[in-house]
C-alpha cells in the first residue's frame, strides 16, 4: 500500500522538476517573442521609426514624429488581453491591436488581426460604431472598454 504512494510522489517530484526547469530554460526566449511580437504590431500600426528600444514609460512610447504607442490590459472571457494603440499628433486613435489573449480559439480569437479583420475598425471609425461580435459579446466589449481606458490614459 505504502509502495505505489512513494512511487506516485516520486514521479509527481520528478514532474515538478522537469516543468519549473523548462519554465526556467523558456523564459528569456518567451520574453524576447513577446517583444519581437509587439515591435512588429507597433510597426504595422505606425510604419517605420526611428526608436530602436520599446522601452515603454508608464506605458507609453512617445515616437519622433509625435505619434504615441500606448500599451494596456484589460480583462476579457478567458483572462487578460494586452492592447496597443497607436495616436497620432493630435492624440487621435490610429488602430489597435492585440498583443496577447487567451480568448477561446475559434471563438474569441477574433480580436487578432491575422484571424479577423475586426480589430480594424479602431481608427477607422468612432469608437462608439464599432461593431461587436455575436457569440462572443463579452470580448468585443472588453477590446472596445480597453481602448477608451487607453485613450481615457492619455486625454
Amino acid at each position: 500500500m505504502l509502495k505505489p504512494l512513494v512511487s506516485l510522489v516520486g514521479i509527481s517530484l520528478v514532474c515538478a522538476v522537469l516543468l519549473a526547469t523548462t519554465r526556467t530554460q523558456t523564459a528569456d526566449s518567451i520574453h524576447r517573442n513577446r517583444e519581437a511580437q509587439t515591435w512588429r504590431l507597433a510597426f504595422d500600426l505606425v510604419g517605420a521609426f526611428a526608436t530602436t528600444n520599446l522601452d515603454f514609460a508608464s506605458d507609453v512610447l512617445i515616437l519622433e514624429s509625435g505619434r504615441r504607442l500606448v500599451r494596456g490590459t484589460v480583462a476579457g472571457y478567458a483572462g487578460d488581453i494586452g492592447l496597443l494603440a497607436a495616436l497620432d499628433e493630435q492624440q487621435r486613435l490610429i488602430g489597435v491591436r492585440v498583443t496577447r489573449h487567451n480568448e477561446t480559439p475559434g471563438l474569441g480569437d477574433f480580436i487578432d488581426v491575422q484571424r479577423n479583420p475586426w480589430i480594424l475598425q479602431f481608427g477607422q471609425r468612432p469608437l462608439a460604431s464599432v461593431d461587436s461580435v455575436t457569440g462572443a459579446t463579452i470580448t468585443s466589449l472588453a477590446v472596445k472598454r480597453g481602448v477608451r481606458q487607453l485613450l481615457a490614459g492619455e486625454q
